[in-house]
């Protein structure tokens, strides 16, 4: 299995690390140029007694090769958090069309806030790698050996003292990595699970509200609130003493290093190179020392930002890798969409995780523009029930036939344009009566809109609002009645023709007058012509309205009398 960071790695654009490459060498080629037009001014003036005056062409070059080290740093990070942008505006979509196909089932179960911390903060944790840490690395990797080699084409004990002393950051920082990498995923662990309890709890404050439940819930929260604090203070200790320890390593080697070119200007080493150093080779061996390990100072710092992005490509591969709710046909059917259609369930069993069996042999059949009410026990897989008839689950066995044709061979556009659904849930978007209905067929047209509108029930309502279909919605559903709210779902399901309707608890939440009214309105529907319906529900009236019910307990299906 592909680790993490080669996962990350396969996310990069083509000819990424060359780039950096190109940028990384000039900015060491200009690091050299610079000690080395520096030291020899100094030199010049100091032990040759130049004038400063004569010394202008040279400073001017220094000066050249600074704006050139500082457009070079300036040209790296910009490229680099370039493609991290880049990176993480390709991922979301992907992560978004990945949870749609992997159906509503796994976004119930691994929970709408976790999924949307793996849109939002996980994915931008990304730019810590792309943008931070991998550009460093390659720092690292190339400024070092360049530095190293001037060190050591001028003074080869010099070199030697450096080249001893730097494996010594990068042994540190592996063995700190370890522990650093475990303390960010148990806190990215944490901010996925606070995160969906936030969203839950904001969702359903309305409720929490009337039971007087607040205070209650405030405990629970500042109990997450701290254990995430503790998580991230553990990754903060970490941190402060890896960087405590590699500054003093630095430190101490650089101290070295100017001690040794010290006592070899003042002739007390004798040894080696150290008898022909000069003001300008000591400067320039001295130059380069802080150089030298600075690039291994700042990769120590982004060494925490690669555990960050590790723990976080983790919970977006876990998204990614999701399987699908059901695998595309390798030869779709073609199928007529718009009149009724007939439904054929045999055999048809699932199981779950946890809960073992939930649907157990089931067969029945649907006639063209029948009118199928399911009920049971809450829990008993109502709605498991019309997620496999609607294609949003694949069955561990069974077949389900629309009009003779194997569901298994319907692809997901035939399907989409077959069926239609309404849930229980509000399913409203911020934005105008019109987009919300229009979630189904983004391209209708007002003619069609008009219609979905007249089926629902609707039409008269929508006339007498002063911006009729440029009304603004809420998500919440605020200024718009229970009852309305449920036949703008409505009509968003009739926008085009449909063979199926999926109705699941329709009338939840409705008072009994406005849920009757409901029922009237898919009854007319139903009389006038329209699809085949199929509907999960507790309310008595939905057995007035069906001409058949099929009691759903026990993983058993059997029909009763209505």
């Amino acid at each position: 299995m592909q680790s993490e960071e080669g996962w990350l790695s396969a996310r990069e654009p083509g000819g990424f690390r060359a780039a950096l490459l190109a940028f990384t060498l000039a900015q060491a080629l200009l690091i050299v140029g610079q000690a080395w037009l520096l030291s020899t001014a100094i030199s010049a003036v100091l032990v040759d007694g130049r004038p400063v005056s004569d010394m202008a062409p040279s400073l001017f070059a220094l000066l050249a090769v600074l704006l050139g080290r500082a457009a070079a740093d300036a040209a790296r990070g910009w490229y680099a958090s370039g493609v991290a942008a880049r990176v993480r505006a390709e991922l979301r979509p992907r992560l978004f069309r990945q949870i749609a196909r992997a159906g509503p089932g796994y976004a119930s179960r691994a929970g709408a806030g976790a999924l949307t911390t793996t849109l939002i903060e996980q994915v931008d944790l990304l730019e810590k790698w792309y943008g931070r840490f991998l550009p460093q690395r390659i720092a690292a990797s190339v400024i070092i050996p360049v530095l190293l080699l001037a060190v050591l084409w001028q003074d080869w004990l010099a070199g030697l003292f450096l080249a001893l002393a730097a494996p010594l950051i990068p042994l540190f920082m592996i063995l700190v990595g370890w522990g650093a990498e475990q303390a960010s995923r148990e806190q990215q662990r944490e901010l996925v699970r606070l995160g969906g309890v936030f969203l839950d709890r904001l969702r359903g404050l309305d409720t929490i509200r009337r039971f007087g439940s607040e205070e209650h819930e405030l405990g629970r929260l500042a109990q997450l609130i701290e254990r995430f604090r503790e998580r991230t203070f553990a990754v903060l200790k970490i941190a402060f003493l890896s960087t405590a320890v590699l500054e003093f390593f630095s430190a101490v080697a650089i101290a070295a290093v100017a001690i040794y070119v010290g006592l070899g200007l003042l002739d007390y080493i004798q040894f080696g190179p150290a008898s022909s150093l000069t003001l300008q080779s000591g400067l320039f061996v001295l130059l380069l020392a802080p150089e030298f390990f600075l690039p291994l100072r700042q990769l120590s710092q982004a060494w925490h930002d690669r555990a960050d992005s590790l723990a976080a490509a983790g919970g977006i591969r876990a998204v990614l890798e999701a399987p699908a709710a059901r695998p595309e046909p390798e030869r779709p059917a073609n199928i007529e969409p718009g009149r009724a259609c007939r439904v054929e369930v045999a055999d048809l069993t699932l199981s779950r995780p946890g809960r073992g069996s939930v649907l157990n042999g089931i067969a029945f059949c649907a006639e063209p523009g029948e009118r199928l009410l399911i009920r049971g026990p809450s829990g008993g897989g109502k709605s498991t029930l019309l997620d496999l008839v609607g294609g949003f689950l694949a069955p561990d066995s069974g077949s389900i036939l629309i009009d003779r044709v194997d569901l298994e061979r319907i692809d997901s556009g035939s399907l989409t344009a077959l069926r239609g659904w309404m849930g229980q849930q509000g399913g409203l978007f911020e934005g105008t009566l019109a987009d919300n209905i229009r979630l189904a067929d983004p391209d209708a047209d007002e003619a069609a809109l008009t219609a979905a509108l007249s089926a629902a029930g609707l039409k008269d309502w929508t006339s007498h609002l002063p911006q009729g279909l440029d009304t603004p919605i809420r998500s919440s559903g605020e200024g718009v009645s229970g009852g309305q709210a449920r036949r703008i779902l409505l009509a968003r399901a009739l926008l085009r023709p449909r063979s199926l309707l999926l109705l699941d608890e329709p009338t939840a939440s409705l008072d009994v007058e406005t849920a009757g009214e409901l029922w009237k309105t898919l009854a007319d529907l139903s009389r006038r012509g329209g699809p085949t319906m199929l509907c999960a529900s507790h309310d008595p009236a939905a057995c007035q309205w069906a001409d058949r019910v099929l009691e759903l307990a026990g993983g058993q299906l059997r029909e009763v009398s209505p």
